[in-house]
């Protein structure tokens, strides 16, 4: 066998190995882990040869960004000539911290999966995967309300445990289109799904859904159209938040929205939701693919651009989120769920060479979104646009203009918090041959401006004694 020790080292994803409900995530956002002290990942990887050809085990204190310490074993064999994937994934423990500042903790848990993959014909292929997850909640209690407004207990049975996802990939008059059913049960709670092509759709990571996707991605020369739509349905509702009371003599004991530590399962991600989007690509050099990670740096068309739209209906409310609270060390509800709400998102990219030396890259995004936790503020309506230049590949000066949009860490939207205007300026001098943004030492110096109001961190604002915050930098980063 082979072996590899990594630690905090880019990991990607096993979609192209057979994790067809994502279960490994890709950890590549190294700088935004070393913004909270975060070392993932971290552990071992054996991957069989010999005899031993086809096993892969991944094991360590946290193999993804935010995952519980687990072991992951991979299978790749092939039975009556057709390939399959096993998966099973085991938390060997709980995280004992959040893995940035407020992003809960995940309970112990267990995922099984298998997949197949049958090319069918030229552009046709069936993908077919089962996943079988959290089997010990089985026998969990959980509260809902039933029909006429009572308070039922029910409890979680095997079959909540199971769910089934199938993919049809065709030719459609020139095009390559495709559609996908989906069914888990309850607790059949599976992983990240891969964005791939620009997609801003409300993939969900939990189970208690039906859930349908379609697209069709069209080619025409040198431009590309890709509509998408989404369509999920819950098993169980989310619970509304009803006070106790009684009635003849009679105790009716009330309701609260559930959390994914008091309760087997919640409805937050997977919520009920009707979604469609379109993006239009326009990429003269298909040797630099628009879509890939690295396009900022690779990019050698004259002139390359993107336009995004993407529209979701969410049609109930949802359970409560949580944040980790760090002076009791544990999470906490937010102890009400998002609201129903129609948002929407409109994107554009831009990159243009005008010169061998000088490249300009722009992105502009604009919609109206829900926060990721507290339903206090509502859905925020906002603007943000991004610029960069990049000449001889190593001065890159880099900025933003925000407006009304959440703050730049990921517990601002958690906690719904927006500032009405944000600015930063930022330029660096990459020192050594290598040239490269992610890997060079540099030295360079940011300017940040952001005002504040009462949407605003509530120390920041400190009650309108504040109209601004600002904060000049210089910085040396060395690389090795």
């Amino acid at each position: 066998f082979d072996m590899e020790a990594f630690y905090h080292t880019p990991r990607y994803h096993w979609k192209y190995e057979g994790d067809f409900f994502g279960l490994i995530r890709e950890t590549t956002d190294l700088d935004g882990q070393d913004i909270w002290n975060a070392k993932a990942p971290r552990g071992v990887e054996f991957a069989g040869k010999g005899m031993f050809d086809g096993i892969k085990l991944v094991v360590g204190p946290e193999v993804y960004w935010g995952s519980n310490p687990k072991a992951v074993l991979k299978y790749d064999g092939n039975i009556f000539n057709t390939d399959f994937t096993f998966i099973h994934a085991e938390d060997l423990d709980r995280a004992n911290s959040s893995a940035s500042a407020t992003a809960e903790t995940e309970v112990e848990t267990r995922q099984t999966t298998l997949y197949t993959k049958k090319v069918l014909g030229d552009g046709l292929s069936l993908e077919i995967g089962g996943i079988m997850a959290s089997t010990e909640k089985v026998d969990d209690r959980f509260e809902k309300q039933g029909d006429g407004g009572a308070i039922l207990v029910d409890e979680i049975d095997f079959e909540d445990t199971l769910g089934m996802r199938t993919k049809l990939n065709f030719p459609l008059f020139g095009a390559q289109a495709y559609v996908s059913a989906a069914r888990a049960g309850l607790v059949a709670d599976g992983g990240a799904q891969l964005r791939e092509f620009g997609t801003r759709l409300p993939y969900a990571d939990f189970g208690n859904k039906e859930e349908y996707e379609a697209g069709v991605m069209m080619n025409f020369g040198n431009w590309m159209v890709f509509p998408r739509v989404l369509y999920r349905d819950n098993l169980e509702d989310a619970n509304p938040n009803l006070d106790s009371s009684t009635e003849g003599g009679v105790l009716n004991p009330g309701l609260t929205p559930r959390n994914r530590d008091d309760d087997p399962f919640a409805v937050l991600d997977n919520r009920k939701v009707r979604s469609a989007e379109v993006f239009v690509t326009f990429d003269p050099t298909g040797a630099t693919p628009f879509y890939a990670w690295d396009n900022d740096m690779r990019e050698d068309a004259k002139f390359a651009f993107n336009v995004g739209a993407t529209y979701s209906a969410f049609r109930d409310f949802t359970d409560s989120y949580q944040f980790f609270f760090e002076p009791d060390n544990r999470n906490a509800a937010f102890g009400a769920g998002l609201p129903p709400e129609d948002v929407w998102e409109l994107s554009s990219r831009l990159v243009y060479n005008p010169t061998q030396k000088l490249k300009l890259i722009s992105t502009l995004v604009g919609g109206n979104l829900q926060s990721t936790g507290n339903p206090d503020g509502g859905a925020r309506s906002f603007f943000e646009a991004y610029g960069k230049a990049v000449y001889n590949r190593r001065h890159i000066l880099d900025a933003y203009a925000k407006f009304d949009a959440f703050g730049p860490y990921d517990f601002h939207r958690q906690f719904n918090v927006t500032f009405p205007y944000q600015y930063r300026l930022d330029y660096s001098w990459l020192l050594d041959e290598r040239r490269d943004e992610r890997y060079s030492t540099k030295i360079g110096i940011r300017g940040l401006l952001r005002g504040v109001d009462d949407d605003s961190p509530v120390n920041e604002f400190n009650e309108g004694e504040n109209d601004y915050l600002w904060q000049v930098v210089s910085y040396f980063k060395w690389a090795f």
